[in-house]
């Protein structure tokens, strides 16, 4: 099952402005979207990396907020070392608020660096110890299966392409099979929530480039709890062809502010 992205209002908004403080916000913000502007441009045109980051500490909370509320609120929210750090996507594709240590930052990249860098984390193989409790009848065979597959997966590379998946709902595993399962490839320190027509939530293991990837319907119902092989998932990083989209929408984002500022909307 493939996630659908769907962009939502941002719940950042904050207290209104007076004025002074709304016209400085505004024309802060224009000029960092032009900055992001040049680095999406150079990305797109030139195949350069992309790579932007400005520190929104130095701007203020006024300004932070009216900033926020103009980019918006993605979908894709990670949460890295226990909650000391977040990612989380804006509406506009390939940019991130980062919040380290209660430090915020603005970072225009595919991933974030720090989750790169979290990726790496991990046993390079899945460990079956030799004493296994009873009642197991699917999950070593299972686990061999998926061990085979990361051995032959260069998970060195984050790939857009679709990755081995096997879905745990539909193999015959007993309450103690799952429970084994689980056991052995452990809870790393990285998960990932999605939001849009169901809620998922995907979960690093212990082993690195193996991923547990379950997805909810409004309802509650579990649709889908799955077992992944990729260095991330997919759905995760902004796309290389999100760039031109998040590109329209910086420059949208632009031009209602300056149009707002001009009729005196705002400030």
């Amino acid at each position: 099952m493939q996630f659908e992205r769907k962009s939502r209002i941002s719940n950042w908004v904050g207290p209104d402005l007076d004025r002074q403080t709304e016209r400085r916000a505004a024309l802060k913000t224009m000029e960092l979207l032009k900055q992001l502007e040049a680095a999406y441009v150079k990305t797109i045109e030139e195949g350069a990396p992309l790579h932007w980051i400005f520190d929104t500490g130095v701007l203020g909370p006024d300004v932070c907020r009216f900033l926020y509320n103009s980019l918006g609120t993605g979908e894709v929210r990670i949460t890295l070392y226990d909650g000391q750090a977040t990612a989380t996507e804006t509406d506009i594709p390939g940019l991130w608020l980062l919040s380290v240590g209660g430090q915020e930052s603005l970072v225009a990249a595919l991933l974030p660096l720090c989750v790169e860098k979290a990726l790496d984390q991990g046993r390079e193989t899945i460990d079956i110890p030799e004493d296994k409790p009873e009642g197991l009848f699917a999950s070593e065979p299972l686990l061999n299966e998926v061990a085979g597959v990361l051995a032959q997966t260069d998970i060195s590379q984050t790939s857009t392409s679709v990755p081995y998946q096997v879905d745990m709902m539909r193999q015959p595993l007993t309450p103690a099979d799952k429970s084994f399962l689980l056991t052995v490839v452990g809870r790393g320190s990285l998960s990932v929530e999605l939001l849009g027509f169901a809620d998922s939530r995907i979960f690093s293991t212990k082993v690195r480039g193996l991923w547990r990837s379950v997805i909810i319907n409004n309802a509650g119902k579990v649709l889908l709890d799955s077992l992944v092989v990729a260095r991330i998932p997919p759905e995760v990083p902004a796309a290389p062809e999100d760039l031109p989209e998040g590109l329209g929408k910086i420059r949208s984002v632009h031009d209602w502010i300056e149009n707002d500022l001009n009729r005196g909307a705002l400030g």
